[in-house]
């Protein structure tokens, strides 16, 4: 596909979570459209839709409507998969529920980014709720404000597992404010975002490299509400049985660009 104009920008901390470290946004368009982006130019509602897929499973979405700059935003392939309904709330950002594979009752639900928003209807204020029931939802959160705990014993006895005297937080939280804020009614949709106040008990650590940017980042498989696959920048050595904590950016796909 051919560039797109963008404004200059310097990288975001979810973009940082998977490696696309460069001087400028500008820099990682033209890196991303140079080793070859995915796209659907005849989406409705949207004058491009695509994305740059790294071997290294980071990927970078592109959005733009007519008249509009071009949204970009960060996602990686996941080797975790759920059953779940997704209902897309605006372009990107995406209500998920995700349902227990054995009794099918609801396990988690919260706000996501989703590449490939042309898989799943827009939701009409007002109308009626259009859901895309998905067999395997690929899931994944982008670190963005994050720290490591040794294990669950030491994260409960941190400030971060009671930060008031009336809230106790546990290790595998999975808290979506912009879910909650919207139910109840105290922001728009415009407003909402895909971070998760989130913990996750680590299963596995893999050291992976982003082609693109030649950085390193580690991809995490462990439990929270629900099995959950993340981007953990190095700055932030991790290894199973700990618990990272803090501020993610949830990312799903149902696997349009794999």
């Amino acid at each position: 596909m051919d560039e797109p104009g963008y404004p200059s920008r310097m990288q975001s901390p979810q973009l940082h979570a998977v490696g696309f470290d460069f001087p400028s946004l500008d820099d990682l368009v033209k890196a991303a459209f140079g080793a070859g982006v995915r796209g659907i130019e005849t989406a409705p509602g949207f004058d491009l839709v695509g994305t740059y897929s790294d071997p290294s499973g980071a990927r970078v979405v592109f959005i733009k409507r007519s008249g509009e700059s071009v949204a970009t935003a960060a996602g990686l392939s996941s080797t975790v998969t759920h059953r779940a309904q997704v209902v897309r709330l605006a372009d990107q950002l995406a209500r998920i529920a995700i349902y227990n594979a054995d009794d099918g009752e609801l396990d988690a639900q919260f706000l996501a980014l989703v590449d490939d928003p042309v898989a799943y209807p827009p939701q009409e204020p007002g109308g009626d709720t259009k859901y895309v029931a998905v067999e395997n939802l690929q899931l994944a959160a982008l670190a963005l404000d994050v720290k490591v705990f040794d294990n669950v014993a030491v994260f409960e006895e941190s400030p971060a597992a009671q930060p008031t005297a009336q809230v106790r937080i546990p290790a595998d939280a999975l808290i979506s404010p912009g879910l909650m804020a919207l139910e109840a009614g105290s922001i728009q949709i415009a407003e909402a975002s895909p971070t998760l106040l989130m913990g996750i008990i680590v299963e596995s650590v893999e050291v992976r490299k982003n082609e693109l940017s030649g950085q390193e980042f580690q991809y995490v498989v462990g439990e929270s509400a629900v099995k959950i696959a993340a981007a953990i920048p190095m700055k932030h050595p991790v290894q199973p049985g700990n618990v990272i904590h803090g501020a993610f950016y949830a990312s799903a796909t149902s696997g349009t660009w794999d």
